[in-house]
């Protein structure tokens, strides 16, 4: 996430927390006789719920928290980033570039080729502010850790080596498969 969205989910959890704790307490005295409903009254808000445009308002208002809700899900989404990057030593034209898209699955095909290790796929992409080579991989459930853990930082070594973008930086996820692919599954009649 890019620090801006980390930023207004906290200063909107915050907002949010606080009206819950408020609509709470409000609820707990009324409950309890200190806000008596008949000293309470909705005053000139009563009217406009009666007015024939109300239901075209609120039908209004619940369109547009729909499409903050949606926008604010597809903020929290990874970016993936372009992967052309110019290498140090190239100059403003950007004629020495590297595909590092290219590099980080290859990288992660490489870790595949691992033993207990049945697939990988790798992307770069934007986190927090940061470049991240993402290399991901579903291991066996019977895969040697210690194996598995020594090829990945191999792998992520050489993978810094043959980038060399000082920016970058790289994120190894395994996953464990749900079924062993070395043994058979049984057979239902």
């Amino acid at each position: 996430m890019r620090r801006g969205v980390i930023a207004l989910d906290r200063v909107a959890g915050t907002v949010v927390a606080l009206g819950l704790l408020l609509a709470g307490g409000a609820m707990l005295a009324w409950r309890y006789g200190e806000l008596p409903s008949d000293r309470i009254t909705a005053g000139p808000w009563s009217a406009p719920t009666t007015a024939e445009w109300w239901p075209w308002a609120t039908g209004a208002g619940g369109v547009v928290a729909i499409l903050l809700g949606l926008w604010w899900l597809a903020r929290h989404l990874p970016r993936r980033v372009g992967g052309r990057f110019a290498l140090p030593g190239g100059d403003r034209s950007g004629r020495l570039t590297a595909d590092a898209h290219s590099a980080v699955d290859a990288a992660a095909q490489a870790l595949a080729r691992t033993p207990g290790i049945r697939d990988g796929s790798g992307q770069v992409v934007a986190d927090r502010g940061q470049l991240v080579a993402e290399l991901t991989c579903t291991i066996e459930p019977t895969a040697d850790l210690d194996t598995v853990h020594s090829a990945a930082v191999r792998t992520a070594a050489e993978l810094a080596t043959v980038v060399a973008l000082p920016t970058i930086h790289t994120r190894v996820r395994l996953r464990v498969a749900r079924t062993d692919k070395t043994t058979p599954l049984p057979r239902v009649s």
